[in-house]
């Protein structure tokens, strides 16, 4: 359901904005209840409120009245991928990769368009805010870890992102991989000391976003490590689920691996064609360039950090109690999407070859079908 403005009832990180600025931290007249956790009479957001945040200026100069969430993503999706372009740019003008800037346009697009990243940036629904502001940040760690190196700004960059969304702080091993390489530039080979005071640095902002997540939620919940997902109000077929194996927990594996790697579409007898499975879809289909990830075996404190940081980043999102349901393809993939592109800059090797482009053509095609699909279901 969308109000006059066009934002979804199912924000709410508008209205959690405007809380903060009332001195609270519930939802007085949520929309919608759905998603929202009920807590001593009041409906809190579950999710860590880092969209919240950076709505505060907009909602306290104009009003909640003025905020149109979909506008606020859809800014926030170019945000990203400008950052992605500098990131990729950043990486070829130290050297780490060999890509001109054609070849970096192309990646750019695959991640802007070529991925359900380019759907996801058109809703303002609260799911899918969260999902692209902390993107916004992960990129800006990445980037700024290639262009200075600094680790203070690194750290800021990433516990941001986790305000948003707590999982990415598994994207560090990138952070740490890049700062090796760093600081191989300057000596000549890895300096382990400078390397591990680089770290501790980084982790600091990291662990002050975490300690205030920790404030957050027993503020809310009398409960430091409680975020209120375990009584949320979430849709009636993942109630039995999740009250009997919990958020996290390996009988949820195979389903979420099928619906990450494996699942297609859903042949739909009424329209006589294929539509999306709003359970996911395999991220080969939804972006089949990273076909390409097998290329990605340099021996480089880069690949070995992104290839860390991606698999650890996926181990959360098979262990979880959903696939994100309701979507097109499968919209966690966003989480390790940033140290993906990293990988993939690196497999492209000296250039993105014709037989890569003509699968990341491919990727916007599918990907265009399903901001139709989504938009006029």
């Amino acid at each position: 359901v969308f109000g006059a403005d066009g934002t979804p009832d199912t924000a709410y990180f508008n209205h959690l904005a405007d809380a903060f600025l009332h001195g609270q931290l519930y939802l007085a007249q949520p929309p919608n209840n759905h998603d929202l956790t009920e807590y001593q009479g009041h409906w809190y957001v579950p999710f860590p409120p880092l969209p919240a945040l950076l709505m505060l200026p907009w909602v306290a100069l104009a009003g909640l009245p003025s905020v149109q969430t979909v506008l606020f993503c859809a800014i926030f999706g170019a945000l990203n991928v400008t950052f992605v372009y500098g990131l990729l740019q950043a990486l070829s003008q130290r050297g780490w990769t060999k890509l001109s800037v054609t070849d970096n346009l192309w990646l750019t697009g695959l991640f802007g368009l070529g991925s359900v990243h380019w759907y996801m940036a058109t809703l303002g629904s609260v799911w899918f805010v969260a999902q692209i502001c902390t993107v916004t940040f992960v990129v800006l760690a990445v980037w700024s870890t290639v262009a200075n190196g600094s680790p203070w700004l690194a750290g800021l960059a990433l516990g941001l992102a986790m305000v948003g969304r707590p999982n990415v702080a598994l994207t560090w091993p990138l952070l740490l991989g890049i700062a090796a390489l760093q600081g191989r530039a300057k000596e000549g080979q890895i300096a382990w000391s400078g390397l591990v005071k680089w770290a501790i640095a980084s982790a600091i902002p990291m662990l002050l976003a975490v300690a205030g997540l920790l404030l957050y939620n027993n503020a809310r919940f009398g409960n430091p490590l409680d975020f209120g997902y375990l009584s949320e109000n979430v849709a009636d077929r993942l109630k039995e689920p999740l009250r009997i194996y919990g958020q996290f927990n390996l009988h949820y594996a195979a389903k979420n691996f099928w619906s990450m790697w494996l699942a297609g579409p859903q042949w739909d007898a009424k329209l006589n064609f294929w539509k999306p499975d709003p359970e996911g879809m395999s991220l080969f289909m939804t972006t089949p360039a990273l076909l390409y990830l097998g290329r990605a075996r340099r021996a480089s404190p880069l690949t070995l950090g992104g290839w860390l940081a991606f698999i650890l980043l996926m181990i959360p999102l098979l262990l979880y109690y959903n696939t994100g349901w309701y979507q097109f393809g499968y919209r966690f993939s966003l989480d390790f999407m940033v140290p993906v592109i990293v990988l993939l800059a690196v497999a492209a090797g000296e250039r993105v070859t014709g037989s890569m482009r003509t699968l990341i053509l491919v990727g916007v095609l599918v990907n265009l079908y399903g901001l139709l699909w989504w938009h006029l279901r």
